[in-house]
């Protein structure tokens, strides 16, 4: 997996780092929990999946929401850590983003349907 971040904004790729702070490959520093970040290879596909660079960062912001949700928050006598905290603030991110600049553009179509077989609900099972 590849991480490249050129500091143009020339590329889609270059711009959702911008936007959402994964910008440096030093260690520990990547913005998901542990210091990690995103794969070219996984924002490349939030792009592609979402049709646009601006939504593919409102949807690399509901990753990291998601994935700070996950974490526990931690207290030691010196320090504390609000993983809870984060994952709103991340949420409140891709909400706004979210709004200026919509939902991906592959629609997931919802088909409703009415089973006709032995396990109907509204069909006796002698009646098929």
């Amino acid at each position: 997996m590849t991480f490249t971040y050129l500091g143009t904004l020339a590329t889609d790729l270059d711009k959702v780092r911008f936007y959402v702070g994964d910008t440096s490959n030093a260690p520990e520093v990547g913005v998901r929990p542990g210091g990690i970040n995103f794969t070219d290879e996984e924002l490349g596909g939030l792009i592609t999946a979402e049709g646009k660079w601006q939504r593919a960062v409102a949807a690399t912001f509901e990753a990291l929401a998601a994935l700070f949700a996950q974490e526990v928050d931690e207290r030691t006598e010196n320090a504390s850590m609000s993983y809870s905290q984060k994952s709103k603030q991340y949420a409140l991110l891709a909400k706004d983003w979210r709004d200026k600049h919509g939902h991906s553009t592959s629609a997931v179509t919802v088909y409703s349907m009415t089973r006709v077989d032995g396990y109907s609900d509204d069909i006796p099972a002698n009646e098929i």
